[in-house]
């Protein structure tokens, strides 16, 4: 084998700078309604739980894609998982913006409302990097490590929702609600080149996409690398093992719990603290966005 094909890319820190940048430009989605559904509402004559099902749209199916994309990560690494659904989000934008282009005001009536379910749920993709960006920085890491890399991981990815809440409203008031989902749009596009440019895969499945096969990959990866950890299995056979230990369940209820809330409460409150508290828009968001930060 050239020594050239064991010649590999990039190095932890990269690593996990890469998959914490498309993390934080991906999980933005979460408050892509907060700050307008009260115009929506408006608007569009919705009722409450119709409020509600849009405000959580895109957090639905950030949750639901987590599973198989964060499986994808075992054969591939992490690049075209997060590449993927990074780029079903800004589909997902582009396909809002041309409703509001083309809609907004006068024909943004409950009518259309189906649509915008259907895209808040393709912008919401991009919620998925996070079980991808977990797995991807995993393989970059030894095992001491992975409580501070995963740590900055999720720490740095998880200020988007946040300052995204606090922004659109600011956005809102000069460039109006078309303008500032334009804005959004731009800056997720940017997202999607800087991952691109930054996203690197870990040693051994560069190494497999150099031609090395699996076995050969893992020793090169270990020996000369320094890389610890490694897919273990079929995929199908990791899930089932998985779901077999109570274990697993467990930390998904405490999950479900905490995380799922924290979505949850971020996506909600700009419409709770508005319609209970009247507050303004910006003031609703503001405490939103201190609150997920």
């Amino acid at each position: 084998m050239d020594k050239k094909n064991l010649m590999v890319k990039g190095a932890s820190s990269q690593g996990l700078f890469g998959a914490t940048l498309g993390f934080f430009f991906g999980f933005g989605s979460v408050a892509l309604f907060g700050p307008t559904a009260n115009l929506l509402k408006d608007l569009m004559g919705l009722s409450p739980l119709q409020v509600g099902f849009l405000v959580s749209a895109p957090a639905l199916s950030g949750s639901l894609l987590r599973i198989p994309f964060a499986a994808w990560v075992d054969t591939t690494g992490g690049r075209k998982p997060f590449l993927v659904l990074l780029v079903l989000s800004v589909l997902g934008m582009v396909g809002l913006l041309s409703v509001i282009l083309t809609c907004y005001p006068d024909r943004m009536t409950s009518e259309i409302y189906p649509l915008l379910l259907i895209l808040g749920v393709l912008c919401g993709c991009g919620i998925a990097t996070f079980s991808v960006g977990i797995g991807q920085v995993s393989y970059w890491f030894p095992q001491k490590e992975q409580g501070t890399a995963l740590g900055s991981f999720a720490g740095y990815g998880n200020l988007a929702p946040g300052m995204f809440t606090f922004l659109l409203p600011i956005a809102l008031s000069s460039l109006g609600l078309a303008g500032s989902y334009f804005a959004w749009l731009i800056f997720l596009i940017i997202g999607v080149v800087l991952y691109f440019k930054f996203g690197l895969n870990a040693w051994y499945f560069q190494l497999i996409e150099k031609g090395l096969s699996k076995e050969k990959a893992l020793e090169t990866a270990q020996r000369r690398y320094g890389q610890e950890i490694f897919p273990q299995g079929k995929l199908a056979d990791s899930l089932i093992i998985s779901a077999r230990c109570w274990k697993t369940w467990v930390l998904v209820f405490i999950y479900f719990t905490t995380f799922g809330g924290f979505i949850a409460l971020t996506a909600w409150f700009p419409v709770y603290w508005k319609a209970v508290f009247n507050f303004s828009v910006f003031k609703a968001s503001l405490f939103a966005a201190i609150f997920s930060i």
